[in-house]
């Protein structure tokens, strides 16, 4: 089978299909990377808040996996922001469950978006209107609507030309009989679909594949080409799989149910395949739909039914996983989610702002994580370690603006006494949030580094490694001054920062002796004192947070007069400057 249909290639006009297929499906790829990350930009930290309101049970969180992944056209973009929001502590694992269950559902929009033809035919035009609105606009959202639209274009374009160079390999008879086999052994058209979906990695493209083939008549049975669909479905865990490598337990967990979901239901189907066909069939000639859309209803119902029959078994999947996958991760156990429960600021706001003391110091170790990354990134910049980092930037972000919405709503509940408390947590979680923002910037800068392949000098690093020791020690005297409101250590803290600072001088001295001496370049220097900067900065704000719990009368305000600042009159200024001699 595999030399004729190979003697085949050989025979054909191998290079225009390649062409076709190859460049198509780049173009594809492209277009919906474009488009999904294009959307997320736009409406990302909406689609996040609303997540986060309502994902309340895990029916809404299908719901809004299906509603956020038809958009972002990406089921593991949803899968990642929901991995997010369970190691940020505002999510639930069974919430995230009912995402990811939506996001398979919502992932067959595209498919029901290549059943319309007509949108095809001006793909040319939609890209010309995308391009229109990036390079002759200068609005932010216009240009972010034009790389949507442009991705969008780019989609069908892509998808037009893999279905050309499909059209061609059909009319060969060699190639019809290679398909053909697919009917009569499923098993096969299961494999290559579960292979060509984990190379590509998006069950978004093989689909479209699927309905080209079928469409062009290469595929003359719908039989087969349901396994190969099927595949399609396994070979999309590849994603999340990759995703998990080297992450945290709560990811792992999230790529294990993924695998889980789709293999299983993909047997499932395979062991009820002949129901499934007839069940396709009838809506086939119900609707009378055309071959692309038929692939579209074979592709919702395998979904759909996936779904309703698994969710009824999460807690039992969710103890199975956990089996198989055992262990706690330290960001998950800081904190119940009813945190942040309002009822409680009506009940009793004094609670309520107690309680919120859990949720700064669960945020606190999330910034020691972070920093700890960012020291091993600047050892062994490997990509697993910066997006981990970053990752646990985004889970900072989210807790900073969850706890300062919080704060914001007790203000007006609560006596002046404790008002003082607020305000104390409301500055620590801002200087804990730049503390996250200063290890970003290290981290973009050993990026750099990295990418130029530049290096330090040993005595470069050992400065580096004492500020980084000096640093990590300080933040975690922090949180102990947090959860104890401990004096004794909070001045310690001061004691260390005025040694920061002295080192930090010394640093910047013997570097630029370096450079003069001819040991370090003035690339490597000048990033040596940005994150030299950035450490210092951060000692800072570890100060700042010492400060607040020695100082009692930090939040009072002193009834003093205010002071006036006047400019000093032109009259009395006298500056003489001299003409420059030509």
């Amino acid at each position: 089978m595999f030399q004729e249909f190979f003697q085949y290639i050989k025979d054909a006009d191998i290079i225009a299909i390649l062409l076709g297929l190859i460049g198509g499906l780049g173009i594809f790829l492209y277009g919906i990377n474009l488009m999904g990350e294009s959307l997320k930009t736009l409406a990302g930290d909406k689609m996040k808040k609303v997540i986060e309101k309502l994902t309340n049970n895990v029916f809404m969180g299908i719901l809004i996996g299906i509603f956020v992944t038809g958009i972002i056209q990406s089921s593991s973009g949803t899968t990642a922001l929901s991995i997010s929001l369970i190691r940020a502590g505002l999510m639930t694992m069974p919430q995230a469950i009912g995402i990811i269950m939506g996001a398979n559902i919502g992932t067959t929009v595209t498919a029901f978006l290549f059943s319309f033809p007509k949108i095809g035919d001006f793909s040319l035009l939609i890209i010309g209107i995308g391009a229109i609105l990036i390079f002759f606009f200068k609005n932010k959202r216009t240009n972010l609507s034009g790389q949507i639209i442009l991705g969008f274009g780019l989609l069908f374009y892509g998808m037009q030309l893999m279905g050309e160079g499909l059209s061609v390999l059909a009319e060969g008879e060699v190639f019809s009989n290679f398909m053909a086999r697919f009917e009569n052994q499923p098993l096969l058209g299961l494999l290559t679909g579960t292979v060509v979906t984990a190379i590509v990695q998006s069950s978004s493209a093989t689909t479209g594949i699927v309905q080209s083939l079928y469409e062009s008549g290469a595929i003359s049975s719908l039989k087969g080409a349901l396994p190969i669909l099927l595949g399609n479905n396994i070979g999309t865990t590849i994603t999340a799989i990759l995703a998990a490598i080297g992450g945290a337990i709560a990811a792992k967990r999230a790529a294990a149910f993924h695998v889980f979901f789709n293999v299983l239901g993909a047997i499932i189907f395979m062991i009820i395949l002949t129901p499934y066909y007839n069940l396709v069939v009838y809506l086939q000639q119900l609707t009378n739909a055309s071959p692309k859309l038929t692939i579209a209803f074979a592709h919702l119902i395998f979904n759909t039914v996936n779904t309703l029959l698994f969710v009824w078994f999460i807690k039992q999947i969710i103890w199975l996983i956990k089996k198989i996958i055992p262990g706690k991760d330290s960001l998950e156990e800081a904190f119940n989610i009813d945190v942040f429960n309002e009822r409680l600021i009506n009940e009793s706001p004094i609670l309520a702002l107690e309680s919120t003391k859990k949720v700064i110091l669960h945020m606190g170790r999330i910034v020691q994580q972070m920093l700890a990354l960012t020291e091993e990134y600047l050892y062994n910049p490997q990509a697993k370690t910066i997006e981990e980092a970053k990752q646990l930037e985004a889970i900072i972000n989210t807790l900073d603006h969850k706890i300062h919405e919080f704060l914001v709503k007790i203000t007006p509940k609560i006596d002046d006494a404790h008002s003082n408390t607020l305000s104390k947590y409301l500055d620590i979680i801002r200087d804990l949030e730049r503390i996250g923002d200063h290890c970003e910037n290290m981290l973009e800068i050993t990026e750099y580094m990295s990418e130029n392949k530049g290096e330090y000098s040993e005595e470069a690093y050992n400065d580096l490694d004492i500020m980084f020791s000096t640093v990590k020690q300080m933040l975690e005297y922090d949180l102990i001054v947090i959860e104890h409101n401990d004096k004794i250590i909070a001045n310690k803290i001061i004691e260390i920062e005025q040694n920061v600072d002295r080192h930090e001088r010394k640093s910047r001295k013997r570097h630029t002796m370096r450079i003069n001496e001819g040991v370090c370049t003035s690339e490597s220097g000048f990033c040596f004192i940005e994150i030299l900067s950035n450490l210092e900065r951060i000692g800072d704000h570890c100060e700042n947070i010492a400060e607040y719990t020695i100082n009692d009368e930090y939040y009072v305000i002193i009834d003093e007069p205010e002071v006036e600042l006047q400019t000093l009159p032109k009259d009395k200024i006298n500056i003489n400057i001299k003409p420059i001699n030509k």
